[in-house]
């Protein structure tokens, strides 16, 4: 199938690649049916694009609201939590077993602009060497506020620096992608060619530093990492893992460690392990625990709000 398609003032013919959604489920029944809705109203073609959820042994009937409101989207109902990247692995293989031109990853709690899919690849397309490609990740609770659009990786000291829009990427108003060193994980879309050359996700990982790690090894294959400037998605920011707090710290800091250890190069590492036990763990034990707080306080309020309303 192939279209005619304008990009900035570039007009030219495009064939439509096939693209896979691949969405981690676990728990997050409403997060994934407001996802999904998003999803069925994307501006691409429907022959081209498949869904599937991965669910991870749910017990909130997320398998039965899927098959039920949506029965088109394909379902992996696994025996039992597999984690984030095993069950990624899975709609990977799956897409590649089916020969899709491109895999989008996608978190549960993810929805997206309508057209967001079709400018993602139309900028894939324009280029071989374009690999990892992902939209600016907006603030769900504030829809105009970006969240993230990518960062800089430090392996000196094993920061990920957010970057900035208008200062560090996009400064130019011209500007319709920007190449950054990662981007984060919710919504990445990725050629089918790049899992060919590096292989999928690494399962040490778990959860969390998967696509920092995805990203460099990608990179360092020849593979440019960007951001597309119009492509949105909304973002509600680890709605599930802020269920488990002092997990998610514990991964945090455990994957970053295992992160510089795969990828720092020696002289990089001699910096960064005696930064990461003095500025690393310290900070992450007082920002951790001042940010769970924060969380428990959050939900007590939304409670007492649904109490009051009853």
């Amino acid at each position: 199938m192939t279209k005619k398609i304008m990009y900035g003032t570039t007009s030219y013919t495009m064939d439509i690649p096939s693209v896979l959604i691949a969405i981690v489920n676990w728990n997050g029944k409403d997060d994934l049916l407001e996802c999904l809705a998003s999803i069925m109203k994307l501006n691409y073609p429907k022959d081209n694009c498949k869904i599937l959820v991965i669910d991870n042994k749910s017990n909130d009937g997320s398998q039965a609201a899927v098959s039920l409101y949506y029965p088109e989207v394909s379902l992996i109902e696994n025996e039992r939590n597999l984690g984030y990247v095993r069950a990624v692995n899975q709609g990977i293989a799956y897409g590649m077993e089916r020969e899709i031109d491109y895999i989008w990853v996608f978190n549960n709690d993810v929805a997206v602009e309508k057209d967001s899919l079709k400018r993602l690849i139309e900028v894939g397309q324009q280029d071989e060497n374009i690999g990892v490609i992902a939209p600016v990740v907006y603030s769900y609770s504030n829809p105009e506020t970006i969240d993230n659009i990518g960062y800089k990786i430090n392996f000196w000291t094993g920061r990920l620096k957010k970057l900035k829009c208008g200062r560090d990427i996009f400064r130019n108003k011209g500007d319709e992608i920007a190449k950054v060193d990662s981007i984060l994980g919710c919504s990445n879309l990725i050629k089918t060619s790049v899992f060919k050359k590096i292989g999928s996700f690494q399962t040490i990982y778990g959860v969390y530093f998967e696509e920092t790690d995805f990203n460099v090894r990608a990179a360092q294959k020849g593979f440019r990492v960007v951001v597309v400037k119009e492509a949105r998605v909304w973002h509600k920011n680890a709605s599930t893992m802020n269920k488990f707090i002092f997990r998610r710290a514990y991964l945090l800091l455990r994957n970053l460690f295992l992160f510089e250890l795969l990828n720092a190069k020696l002289m990089h590492l001699l910096v960064f392990i005696p930064y990461y036990f003095f500025i690393h763990i310290p900070y992450f034990l007082l920002r951790g625990g001042i940010y769970g707080l924060l969380v428990k306080l959050t939900e007590r309020k939304r409670k007492e709000k649904q109490q009051n309303n009853f």
